[in-house]
């Protein structure tokens, strides 16, 4: 099929889900297997395996074999130089596939079943549809697929799904920050007598997968890149919760709308890559509590949380 019509939400939220399926399975054939692995830093700590590009490979390919006329932003960037200068080059369309073939590698690599393939697409700079798939065991099928699409509500399989209720943290419930939040942000107020019970499992996707079906009380992200969230903060959002990010260099949070949604959208690919806010997903009333009592801390060369140090 190509895409000579302009798609509906719904229908590209559809063709996502069958993209992450693809992709899924071929994780899945992958994971607990040797797999090559190359790294995107000296110091070793950014790995990108054979599964990433795998994976990255075939949801490209299935995109652009189905909607010819739209443009594909993956994590991964071409390994020869000469084509990478190219994509970064690239002009950006109306509509753009962002994806994060595999997040959560290091846990991939090392046999943790959690992370997750995401799938997202924007429209003019506005997620519109997206979908992610996590590992996550059923009766029926090795994985499960999350998707939403915008006005269209969020679904685990073929059920809906709703972000958690409660509108203050609580220890019954699990919640995830940075692993060294601490050096991020400081709770105050009210917030500093309990933040809930903290995890971080190494993976944005599947934790936003979580907290969309309520299984994460609310999660804070430090830095996340866009291919992190493109389809995850749709699926949250569609799920009923109220994704924040955080105004540039201010401790004030505002909901989410779009990820380009001052004036024009950026002229090359490569602008679009540079994408990175602190961003808090949950309820409503539990995001504006958190941001409300939550202050960044201000130190220019700290390393935050970013899935492609995962």
């Amino acid at each position: 099929m190509n895409s000579s019509h302009t798609p509906s939400p719904k229908e590209c939220a559809t063709a996502a889900a069958e993209f992450a399926q693809g992709a899924g399975n071929i994780l899945l054939n992958l994971f607990g297997k040797q797999v090559e692995v190359d790294y995107k830093n000296k110091a070793k700590t950014d790995p990108v395996s054979e599964a990433d590009t795998a994976s990255q490979d075939f949801l490209s390919k299935a995109i652009a074999a189905r909607y010819p006329d739209h443009a594909v932003l993956g994590e991964e960037k071409p390994a020869d130089k000469d084509e990478a200068k190219r994509e970064s080059e690239n002009e950006t369309v109306d509509y753009l596939w962002v994806l994060d073939p595999l997040d959560g590698t290091k846990n991939f690599l090392n046999g943790l079943s959690i992370w997750g393939c995401s799938v997202g697409l924007l429209h003019k700079g506005r997620p519109v549809a997206g979908a992610i798939f996590t590992p996550e065991s059923t009766p029926d099928t090795g994985g499960v697929i999350y998707r939403a699409w915008e006005g269209g509500g969020a679904y685990r399989g073929e059920q809906p799904i709703e972000v958690a209720s409660d509108d203050r943290p609580t220890a019954k419930r699990i919640a995830s920050f940075p692993g060294a939040y601490w050096m991020q942000f400081r709770p105050k107020g009210p917030l500093k007598s309990g933040m809930g019970e903290v995890r971080a499992t190494g993976s944005i996707t599947y934790e936003l997968s979580l907290v969309a079906r309520g299984g994460l009380h609310y999660a804070l992200f430090g830095a996340p890149n866009i291919w992190d969230v493109a389809a995850g903060i749709i699926i949250v959002r569609e799920a009923g919760g109220d994704p924040l990010v955080r105004r540039g260099g201010t401790d004030h949070w505002d909901s989410f709308d779009a990820f380009f949604s001052q004036g024009p959208l950026p002229i090359k690919v490569d602008a679009v890559r540079k994408w990175q806010q602190s961003l808090i997903v949950g309820n409503s009333s539990l995001c504006r509590f958190v941001s409300s009592n939550l202050k960044k801390v201000n130190r220019p060369h700290l390393s935050t949380r970013n899935s492609s140090k995962r």
